[in-house]
């Protein structure tokens, strides 16, 4: 037939085929994607898990009394700060004691670095980092004593230590990392010890900042 092209069968059958073969690789990417996020959420998990036995042994040796949040520079002599003295309780090195070349760094997992943090290419080694961060509100005033466990109104409520994008020893609502998504989340440590994976339209509702919140629902106990 003059001055037309009907397509071979052959040549429907190879787009035909690669349509499938995009699909099935982004099916797979898809599949891949999920499951780093899921490996990554459970790592978090995990170590946040490691701080609530720590916060529970410490706080039966303190008379109930929660650590302090701390400040940087985390090389100041700080022992009642989250990052110097809950360490000891699971058998780590207080932060402020690792020396040069075993502090940690991004990209490489360890109970300060939440998995999933991208690795960096120049690293000065005399750097304190890490990515957790203790609830800002559980000590209002750095010059006066944080709470009492007895002090908060159910601490299974009350966020105690949640995954951040920096290197601040606190944590606020602002700074918390969430998992990518619609149904975007974070694992937060409670001040009962327990650990669980948070919603961000709870964690940052309006309403969860009041201390009276702890009631019904997660809170940042400001008062």
């Amino acid at each position: 037939m003059s001055g037309s092209h009907v397509p071979s069968q052959g040549l429907v059958r190879i787009v035909a085929g690669t349509v499938v073969l995009v699909a099935l690789a982004a099916t797979f990417i898809a599949i891949l994607g999920g499951q780093k996020t899921r490996s990554e959420s459970a790592a978090t998990a995990r170590n946040l898990q490691q701080w609530g036995i720590a916060l529970n042994l410490y706080l039966i040796e303190n008379g109930n009394q929660l650590p302090e949040v701390g400040r940087t520079p985390v090389a100041d002599p700080q022992p009642k700060a989250w990052f110097n003295a809950l360490p000891p309780y699971i058998s780590e090195t207080p932060l402020a004691g690792l020396p040069p070349g075993e502090r940690p760094r991004p990209g490489v997992p360890s109970l300060w670095i939440r998995s999933g943090t991208k690795p960096v290419k120049v690293w000065d080694p005399e750097v304190y980092y890490f990515n957790y961060g203790m609830n800002a509100s559980l000590q209002p005033d750095p010059g006066m004593r944080s709470f009492r466990i007895y002090e908060i109104n159910f601490p299974a409520n009350v966020v105690f230590l949640a995954p951040i994008d920096d290197y601040s020893p606190a944590a606020v609502p602002s700074n918390v990392v969430f998992s990518k998504g619609r149904d975007a989340a974070a694992h937060i440590l409670f001040c009962d010890g327990h650990v669980q994976g948070v919603p961000r339209v709870a964690l940052l509702a309006p309403a969860a900042l009041a201390a009276a919140a702890a009631q019904s629902g997660v809170s940042w106990f400001q008062q």
